[in-house]
């Protein structure tokens, strides 16, 4: 049975990459959906989807993971249309597919069509991607908190800078 793995990696953090790992263990094939793909360029989902689809990539790849599938889905107001469509995008039947999550909202996403959903550990003492982009924004070290390959990537990009550039409030709302 495909475990499905949300989050909006704004940016891929190290939390995201021991959960994916954590993931592997327990499941063979992980379907990773990148949300919030409409909302690029703005304050709390910065990075494209292709720009975060690449940071997985080279993070996955470095990591030598295999067996995954990335997908992206936009943001809907009607939350059952949204989890259906994670899951016809995956071509999954709600019977075929787990959610492995630790967001409340997106658990009960999929509860509401009867997908089963289980928790996977916190890593990294509940990192989170707004804590990754504050101390960027703030002059503080932050390259500890992603993959090598994800910092490598964002100094490319001059995701630095973007996020520095980006309004203070960009630092302060919760992330997937």
């Amino acid at each position: 049975m495909p475990a499905i793995f949300i989050g909006r990696f704004q940016p891929l953090h190290k939390g995201h990459l021991k959960a994916i790992k954590w993931l592997f263990k327990k499941e063979k094939e992980i379907l990773i959906v990148i949300g919030s793909i409409d909302k690029s360029s703005m304050r709390n989902n910065l990075f494209s989807f292709s720009e975060r689809k690449n940071m997985i990539e080279r993070t996955l790849s470095t990591a030598n993971i295999k067996n995954y599938k990335i997908y992206g889905v936009k943001d809907y107001s009607n939350d059952i249309f949204w989890a259906k469509k994670v899951l016809r995008m995956a071509k999954l039947l709600p019977k075929e597919a787990i959610v492995y999550t630790q967001n409340p909202w997106t658990a009960d996403c999929f509860k509401k069509i009867k997908v089963k959903v289980k928790s996977h550990p916190l890593f990294f003492n509940r990192l989170s991607a707004t804590q990754v982009r504050r101390k960027i924004v703030e002059n503080k070290k932050w390259e500890n908190l992603v993959p090598k390959t994800v910092f490598d990537f964002l100094v490319k990009i001059n995701g630095e800078k973007r996020i520095k550039a980006l309004p203070s409030r960009a630092t302060s709302t919760k992330v997937l």
